[in-house]
């Protein structure tokens, strides 16, 4: 161990305690994304609330602190032209069902902290501040500055750093990482697209049909619940609860009213860049539906079901890179309301696909449904090369810290804030084989022990990333 890194790891030390109680502070904001309140709270209260606790506890600190109209905020000290950055978020997704301990209660067992933003993103944010404020003690030189970003708005399309960089115009990092995603490094991150698809359903109120039906919150999480609302005239209700009986789905549940049926079935939840890990509830509804013969739905519920295929295959989406591998889809929103139909799906494409020209055959097909793509958004791929900054120096700072020169940089389909500005890659906190996470499921936690050791080498990588050549 290099001299540097020792007197980082001893401050690390020094200050763990302080940041392991600030962050279970934070970690019992439900910081989730609501209706702006006001000038300064543009995602709502509670994300507000996020953010003010974090700036307080930087000010405390000893940071230079800004607040950025409530999209975003930093903390920064030091001095230079230029500066690096870690930039993380501070918004979580909502918590979902079957949790095992309170997911706004930040409970620590057995080494983890349980609570949703533990993982993602919290808790490796307050690492990688715990990381700068061992660096800002230690007087090290530093050619740069450094500046710890705190996003609000990452899970919901990333607006808070569209506003920080251009509508404020704060200033571009040199160099900078993202502590959202896994230990050696992500070199890769797949494009990003949400496609938003409607069409029309007939009301008919002569005959058995679906009346309404939703299911997920958002779309980059895999549905773990759906519900559809069946009426018809008694007998055709009768006759829709005799087949409801012999579909046996241990998921399933019904209650029979008067008028109508509500059918209500339980998934599984998981990020939507690994669908393949979730359970969707909307499939489950489908499957559901299909045996109930409903004549005039049957077309839109065997096409949905097509849609929530994970390969995106049925849509003309599916394919893969060398780079990056296989395109993945997640059927993340759906709802029947008022005669119209709507399905979210979040795709993660290859790193270096076009995605324009896949949207021309995705359209075709849709159109043939009876459907229409409302509107998609793109995010486009990150890459950097094995051989450039930031990747050298955060590589090699992994490898002669923890010793293992086994692992290898990860492509992935999520998506961190390293690809909103240059030279950026998403670095940690996760370690290979550990047990935190997971993202967007429920019983979400971090090893106390891991975010410490990831904070020792945050905070060297700050400390070599400032003093880089240009």
């Amino acid at each position: 161990m290099c001299k540097e890194s020792q007197v980082l790891y001893d401050l690390v030390d020094k200050y763990s305690d302080l940041m392991i109680s600030s962050l279970c502070e934070s970690l019992k904001i439900p910081s989730k994304k609501e209706p702006p309140s006001g000038d300064n709270a543009p995602f709502g209260l509670p994300i507000r609330q996020a953010l003010d606790h974090t700036l307080n506890i930087c000010r405390q600190l000893g940071f230079t602190v800004k607040d950025v109209d409530g999209y975003a905020g930093h903390a920064e000290f030091g001095r230079g032209k230029e500066y690096v950055a870690a930039i993380g978020h501070l918004d979580v997704v909502p918590e979902g069902g079957g949790w095992t301990k309170s997911p706004f209660g930040a409970v620590i067992d057995k080494g983890f902290i349980y609570a949703r933003g533990s993982a993602d993103d919290k808790g490796p944010l307050y690492a990688a501040l715990l990381a700068a404020k061992a660096l800002m003690e230690s007087g090290l030189p530093l050619k740069r500055r450094v500046r710890v970003i705190f996003g609000c708005d990452e899970e919901s399309g990333f607006g808070c750093v569209e506003y920080y960089w251009n509508k404020a115009k704060e200033e571009r990092p040199a160099l900078a990482f993202s502590p959202d995603a896994e230990f050696p490094l992500i070199y890769a991150e797949k494009g990003i697209s949400n496609i938003y698809l409607e069409w029309d359903i007939p009301v008919r109120e002569e005959r058995l049909r679906v009346d309404s039906a939703k299911g997920g919150e958002r779309p980059n999480m895999v549905p773990d619940h759906a519900k559809a609302i069946i009426k018809g005239n008694p007998d055709e209700l009768y006759e829709a609860v005799a087949k409801l009986n012999q579909f046996w789905d241990s998921n399933m549940s019904y209650t029979l009213e008067p008028d109508f049926i509500k059918v209500t079935l339980k998934g599984k939840s998981a990020h939507g860049s690994t669908p393949e890990n979730g359970d969707n509830a909307v499939s489950r509804l489908m499957k559901t539906l299909l045996t109930l013969n409903l004549k005039d739905d049957k077309g839109w519920i065997q096409a949905t079901l097509d849609a929530a295929d994970s390969t995106g295959r049925k849509l003309g989406l599916d394919g893969s890179d060398d780079v990056s591998g296989v395109l993945t889809s997640n059927l993340g929103v759906f709802e029947i309301k008022g005669g119209k139909g709507l399905i979210t799906l979040n795709i993660r494409y290859p790193v270096t696909w076009d995605l324009q020209e896949k949207m021309k055959v995705c359209s075709t097909k849709i159109e043939e449904l009876g459907w229409k793509v409302a509107r998609f958004t793109d995010s486009k791929p990150l890459y950097v090369p094995l051989d450039e900054e930031p990747v050298k120096t955060l590589l090699e700072i992994y490898r002669q810290e923890t010793g293992d020169y086994e692992s290898k940089p990860i492509t992935m389909g999520g998506g961190t804030y390293a690809r909103s500005t240059p030279k950026a890659v998403a670095y940690g906190p996760h370690f290979p084989g550990a047990e935190d996470g997971p993202a967007h499921e429920r019983d979400e936690r971090i090893s106390i022990n891991n975010l410490i050791k990831a904070a020792k080498i945050y905070a060297l990588a700050l400390y070599k990333l400032a003093n880089a050549e240009d």
